[in-house]
């Protein structure tokens, strides 16, 4: 998760060194600065929704888990009840 939004970040930047001249001479510096922060806005949603499935993943399989847990601690008490 870390490495993606990295590059993403990364390539925000360079666009944005590469497109802030041509931006403050075609458009006001204000303008340029609205395009910037929107892009820099889409890049820090992308990278929230990257986590956002990330912690999604990670929370069913824990949740996966826990059930195997469950299960296995129901067959362990069914073989412990039947040895008596």
């Amino acid at each position: 998760m870390k490495l993606p939004a990295l590059l993403r970040i990364t390539v925000i930047a360079l666009t944005v060194g590469v497109a802030a001249p041509s931006v403050a001479e075609e458009n006001t510096l204000k303008e340029g600065a609205k395009e910037v922060g929107r892009a820099v806005g889409t890049a820090a949603r992308e990278v929230g929704d990257g986590a956002k499935q990330v912690g999604k993943a990670v929370g069913d399989a824990a949740k996966e888990v826990g059930q195997a847990v469950k299960e296995g601690a129901k067959e362990a008490k069914r073989a412990a009840t039947e040895k008596k």
